[in-house]
């Protein structure tokens, strides 16, 4: 099972919007290791009513290690979902991966239109950052 399917399935488990942006709210109060020094313009993800700062790099075994922050505390629960289903994947794995496989997670639904873009702006950017690896 891949970590877009174990969130799926997580996510899954509460009945209504209401209970998972709820959910999300109680991902972002999780601290990151984002460091102030990456809010800069380059790790800024464009199209996004909130900012969302992110990082991707090679960590010391070679996998793909994405750090994020953003201003919003929805916004930080989804790209604290969507960081971790890249976090310790194999390069190779992560440049397959695809913006459509993370439509099972449901969180669309959850989002304005100004804000599915932003998703999907966030998730692009991160395929984009992977496959410069």
């Amino acid at each position: 099972m891949t970590k877009i399917e174990e969130w799926a399935e997580e996510l899954n488990l509460f009945d209504d919007a209401t209970m998972k942006l709820e959910y999300l709210i109680d991902l972002a109060k999780k601290p990151t290791d984002f460091i102030d020094l990456y809010k800069r313009d380059d790790n800024l993800i464009g199209g996004c009513q909130s900012k969302i700062w992110v990082t991707v790099m090679k960590d010391k075994n070679n996998k793909v290690a994405v750090d994020y922050d953003s201003d919003a505390m929805i916004t930080k629960g989804i790209t604290h979902i969507i960081c971790s289903c890249f976090n310790g994947m194999s390069i190779s794995a992560a440049k397959k991966v695809k913006r459509d496989d993370f439509e099972v997670l449901g969180i669309a639904q959850l989002l304005t239109q100004q804000r599915r873009n932003g998703l999907g702006n966030l998730i692009d950017t991160i395929i984009m950052k992977v496959k410069k690896l």
